[in-house]
């Protein structure tokens, strides 16, 4: 079991996966838990703690950074000098991709296809140009674009090709870095055993993480409950526990352990609303909730929907821990009053 180290317990435990893929230091970790009692009260749960990693970089944040770490060290690991990703218009992904390899000398290409006007969509044109090469996609014309993008050199190299949202066997080892430092955090009395781990699932690799994270660290086990945000076609819980198994694999092909059995999986299908990037009623009355009562900084597409569950009285009298994927760039408000 990987329990006794808080930080980066993989890489200091499992050395041939830092000899193969060489990850980076992008974030600084542990990212801290923290109690909202108020927030428990008025939701009417046992108890409510958040995984900040919004406080993953100063530069910007999200569980996003724990993946580039292992994906943009892979790519110089590899020669690479640069990299390509995809994602949606107003994507988090391609920022933090894009922010990410230019501090760690990459060139980066993004082919990004559409999603719903909003905030998100304006910041990210406005600045993502400075960031990287970008094309700006209609469905129609995304497939082509993307392959032209994998092939066509940039930095002297074919670029390190990302998947969607970082997500990717690879990928998966940096939120199940952050499941070990929960589950050292437990041991350790600073912070409670919770019932339930409440996350989104857009593209999966931070559920996928979790369920191999803390299936590391060993029994009891919370359960997963993860929250679905986009289309049915993308996050299913077939492929949640693919990419846990494929993550295990890297793991064990390294010399490391695996996993003493998963956590249940809670797969719940009903809050995505219209779809990806569509703001919802409930999500918007979360937003409002959040930041009048504990000072809570969340945004529509993702965490919004995640914490919709407490409304609909699914973890009643549950001790929850609710892992904070989201984080903006400094400075950059992406809702108000009534959600983007």
């Amino acid at each position: 079991m990987l329990m006794d180290v808080p930080e980066r317990a993989l890489r200091r435990t499992v050395p041939d996966l830092v000899a193969r893929y060489g990850p980076l230091t992008l974030a600084d970790l542990p990212t801290p838990v923290r109690a909202l009692p108020e927030l428990a009260a008025t939701w009417e749960l046992g108890a409510l703690h958040v995984k900040d990693d919004a406080l993953t970089s100063s530069v910007y944040g999200g569980t996003k950074i724990r993946a580039l770490e292992w994906l943009l060290g892979s790519a110089r690991s590899e020669g690479r000098k640069s990299v390509v990703t995809v994602g949606p218009w107003g994507s988090h992904h391609a920022v933090a991709t894009a922010t990410c390899a230019q501090q760690a000398g990459l060139d980066c290409r993004l082919v990004l296809f559409p999603q719903p006007d909003g905030p998100e969509v304006v910041w990210a044109r406005a600045h993502l140009p400075a960031l990287a090469s970008c094309t700006w996609c209609s469905w129609l014309g995304f497939p082509l674009h993307l392959l032209a993008a994998r092939w066509r050199r940039l930095g002297g190299t074919r670029p390190f090709s990302i998947a969607a949202g970082g997500t990717s066997p690879l990928g998966v080892l940096g939120a199940a870095e952050g499941a070990l430092e929960v589950a050292h955090a437990i041991r350790a009395g600073e912070m409670p055993r919770p019932d339930d781990v409440l996350v989104a699932a857009g593209s999966c690799g931070t559920a996928a993480g979790l369920l191999l994270g803390f299936g590391l660290a060993g029994p009891p086990f919370p359960r997963v409950v993860a929250v679905r945000v986009t289309s049915r076609a993308v996050a299913r819980p077939g492929r949640v526990y693919s990419l846990a198994r494929k993550a295990s694999q890297l793991v064990a092909a390294a010399g490391g352990p695996k996993p003493l059995g998963l956590p249940e999986l809670v797969w719940v299908d009903d809050l995505a609303g219209a779809g990806y990037g569509h703001p919802t009623d409930v999500g918007r009355a979360v937003v409002e909730t959040g930041r009048d009562v504990a000072g809570l900084d969340l945004e529509t597409t993702y965490t919004a929907k995640a914490l919709a569950l407490p409304h609909l009285r699914r973890l009643m009298d549950r001790r929850v821990l609710f892992w904070n994927t989201w984080a903006g760039p400094p400075g950059a408000a992406f809702h108000g009053p009534a959600g983007p």
